[in-house]
């Protein structure tokens, strides 16, 4: 069985839970590992946005509980740590929205200030919420601590959240004494039990959601790894299909009276040979960004004048297209590399040595429609090969486009491709 492009190791995922995920993603090139850790640390910056959402539910919702048990003692010290608890948490998640996600830069202090508002909150409910009902007073107030919690296990790892655990057991027995109860009293100590056990399951919690996350991440890049090398090789496919193979299909073409003609068909293909040399090593080398400064028209120019070099005479009519940059990079390559195609395909099998090609928008897009008088074909008997199906139909296709070919025996053929805006 083959094994797959990009396997999640185990020992990522230990490391995930152990140390958190990283704050800086790492640098990507050449590494697919690398790719994972910076895939992971995108999407971890998000993470504290499930805690700040969490609390901001929770704390209503204990706080139902609270008035439900308790009556109107002690109502106004819950009332007032579950309104600043709500209101802080949503201006909290807002600015992590606007900020899309928590900044690793900013990982600490943020998390050193929240579990600090935290503690106070805490202090605060616990030294003036009445004796009889302290111990449920804080309960509220530590849904704080919970979701604090939560915060570190995600950002900083396992035993960052354990240390976390291990000091709330002093923390919750400072409380019980600010509230002027003994370390025995029952009702604190059973409250203060089920406060430990709510960090505990908030920790496991959070390290699920992590192995959960690198695991998607993980699976997620692996198949994009797939559809990407599916994608590179139809993309090699094509290029020797629409540069090598057919400059090799014009060495072997011997057209009739060539042994008179030696030397001028000598001359011309290697021309096209050249010609063909030239446009590989252009779309090997030449950058991207340079691509992109020539117009449209300008491209297709540029392929009217290889195909010119092969014997066959373009007309391009393009009165009425505004040539600007409606058309992305991709978009304008595809439609390009489609005509080139198109033309070759025309200058092979139509019979002919003259195309017209029209440029026009249509449809919320452009149009490119090329032309001949030659000899035609039945589409319905003749089926499409590599050329129509792959370099035409496919690569359009990808980026939102479409190809059409129409031909009648005797009446030439009509090839239309288009693009959207």
């Amino acid at each position: 069985m083959p094994k797959p492009a990009f396997a999640v190791p185990r020992k990522d995922l230990v490391r995930t839970i152990l140390r958190g995920s990283p704050a800086e993603p790492p640098d990507p090139a050449g590494d697919l590992s690398a790719v994972g850790d910076a895939t992971l640390a995108r999407a971890a910056r998000y993470w504290v946005v499930v805690p700040a959402a969490y609390r901001i539910a929770a704390f209503l919702k204990v706080f139902i509980g609270y008035a439900s048990a308790n009556g109107a003692l002690g109502l106004p010290q819950v009332l007032s740590a579950t309104a600043f608890g709500m209101t802080a948490n949503a201006g909290f998640l807002w600015w992590l929205i606007r900020s899309r996600g928590l900044p690793a830069r900013r990982t600490r202090p943020v998390l050193i200030a929240d579990l600090t508002v935290g503690l106070l909150l805490n202090v605060v409910v616990a030294a003036t919420a009445p004796s009889a009902v302290q111990p449920f007073a804080v309960d509220v107030a530590w849904t704080w601590m919970i979701g604090a919690v939560a915060m570190w296990a995600g950002t900083r790892g396992l035993p960052a959240a354990l240390g976390l655990l291990a000091a709330a057991i002093p923390v919750r027995a400072a409380l019980t004494l600010a509230g002027g109860l003994p370390l025995t009293d029952p009702l604190a100590v059973s409250r203060s039990v089920g406060c430990l056990i709510a960090l505990a399951v908030a920790i496991i919690v959070a390290c699920g959601i992590l192995v959960l996350l690198g695991v998607g991440t993980r699976f997620a890049l692996d198949i994009g790894l797939r559809r990407g090398q599916e994608a590179e090789r139809r993309r090699t496919r094509r290029l020797l299909h629409d540069s090598v193979l057919q400059t090799l299909e014009a060495f072997a073409i011997t057209p009739p009276g060539d042994d008179d003609h030696a030397a001028e068909r000598l001359a011309q293909l290697r021309a096209v040979a050249h010609a063909e040399a030239a446009e590989l090593r252009r779309s090997i080398t030449e950058p991207v960004d340079q691509r992109s400064r020539r117009t449209f028209l300008v491209e297709l120019a540029d392929v009217a004048a290889e195909l010119a070099r092969e014997g066959l005479r373009t007309q391009l009519v393009a009165a009425d297209f505004a040539d600007d940059d409606r058309l992305s990079a991709d978009r304008r390559t595809a439609l390009c590399e489609a005509v080139r195609e198109a033309l070759r395909n025309t200058a092979k099998h139509a019979g002919t040595r003259q195309v017209v090609l029209r440029v026009e928008e249509r449809d919320g897009g452009t149009a490119v429609v090329a032309r001949d008088q030659g000899r035609g074909f039945d589409v319905r008997q003749r089926r499409p090969g590599f050329g129509i199906q792959q370099s035409i139909e496919a690569r359009l296709a990808e980026v939102g486009g479409t190809g059409q070919v129409e031909s009648t025996p005797g009446h030439g053929t009509r090839v239309t491709l288009w693009v959207p805006h």
